[in-house]
């Protein structure tokens, strides 16, 4: 009985000193967060072969359509489209402007969801949903256009978050169940004092201090009854790296650009916002399909390594790369792209993938 006993726990010792060195190896690649994985574009060839895209149309966690994609496309394409997503249960984003004209002046909230809702509204009738808007620099195009960058009092970011709060009021009139992400052009923005990467301006900022625009924004929702569902950040590989030329850094490489995007995360979770990030490549995609898929990629470990845990990723392109959108199985297609993002987020395959 002793003897019994004794290899009992001897047996016992040795499974726990496997699952601890298990446990110890485990590779810091592999994402501890299942993270949530986008599309965008949604060109009509996806809805028209859904059998070369089976992993990734299965596992896709929504796909962000352009608003202006939306008012050019044939009807018929809109209703083909808003039916596969729907049957599958895919998130719809619609990105769009948020506010578009300065010279608008004191209507500019008004004036830009009017037109905007004009054009969602062609998705809504061939039977699509919006879930989110994804509202692309509306603070920047205030300041950067007509007159609110030219003569008072039209310079202050306070003014511009009162005219994206009348936007918002009028969305959530006509769709009260629609979120809202906050995006921006994050490398034309400075950060808590920090310069942006071209560095113009007086305070070497080119639009300001982005730490400034989402406290004001964030405050003004809070005082409307509005709120924000999540932060999202367009950070090319390439500015994300400092590879580019800059207009006035000499090396903007020695700038942590990475070390930015992730305060800005964490910034994100402590007010209790999502946080999605743009994976994408301007040089891969003015290159090549193989660029693109290589560069993004190197984007996603990158962020990964450096403790990144976004709620969405939008592997999203407006370049001219990639051309080729399927098969999922095919080198360097979009949704081949996308399947390899997947496996690296969720299945703990980043090294496997890595040394194919």
């Amino acid at each position: 009985m002793l003897y019994a006993r004794q290899l009992r726990l001897s047996q016992l010792c040795t499974v726990l000193l496997v699952a601890v060195a298990t446990s110890a190896c485990t590779s810091p690649d592999v994402s501890p967060v299942r993270a949530e994985v986008w599309l965008c574009p949604f060109p009509p060839e996806l809805v028209d072969s859904p059998g070369e895209w089976k992993f990734v149309a299965n596992r896709v966690s929504g796909v962000q359509l352009y608003v202006d994609w939306i008012n050019k496309t044939p009807a018929e394409t809109l209703a083909r489209a808003a039916k596969f997503v729907r049957e599958r249960n895919i998130q719809v984003s619609v990105e769009c402007g948020g506010t578009v004209n300065a010279d608008w002046q004191d209507q500019a909230g008004e004036r830009a969801a009017a037109v905007e809702l004009a054009k969602i509204a062609k998705w809504t009738k061939a039977g699509g949903v919006v879930d989110y808007l994804n509202l692309d620099g509306p603070v920047c195009r205030l300041l950067g256009h007509g007159g609110w960058n030219r003569g008072a009092p039209f310079t202050s970011i306070e003014r511009c978050a009162d005219e994206l709060m009348d936007y918002m009021s009028a969305v959530k009139r006509a769709h009260p169940k629609i979120r809202f992400f906050l995006l921006t052009n994050f490398p034309n923005w400075g950060y808590r004092g920090d310069v942006s990467y071209h560095a113009r301006g007086p305070a070497r900022q080119d639009n300001g201090d982005y730490d400034e625009v989402l406290r004001i924004v964030l405050r003004k929702a809070k005082q409307a009854g509005h709120e924000f569902t999540g932060i999202t950040v367009d950070n090319p590989y390439e500015y994300t790296i400092g590879e580019l030329k800059s207009a006035r850094l000499a090396e903007p490489s020695k700038v942590d650009w990475l070390a930015r995007i992730r305060s800005l995360e964490d910034f994100a979770r402590s007010r209790g916002l999502e946080f999605g990030l743009i994976i994408n490549s301007e040089k891969g995609g003015k290159t090549s399909d193989r660029a693109f898929f290589e560069r993004t990629l190197k984007m996603l470990d990158m962020y990964i390594e450096a403790g990144g845990k976004p709620t969405r990723y939008f592997v999203q392109s407006w370049y001219r790369f990639p051309e080729r959108y399927l098969p999922e199985d095919a080198p360097h297609s979009m949704t081949s792209l996308l399947k390899t993002v997947m496996r690296r987020l969720h299945s703990g395959l980043r090294q496997q993938e890595r040394a194919r």
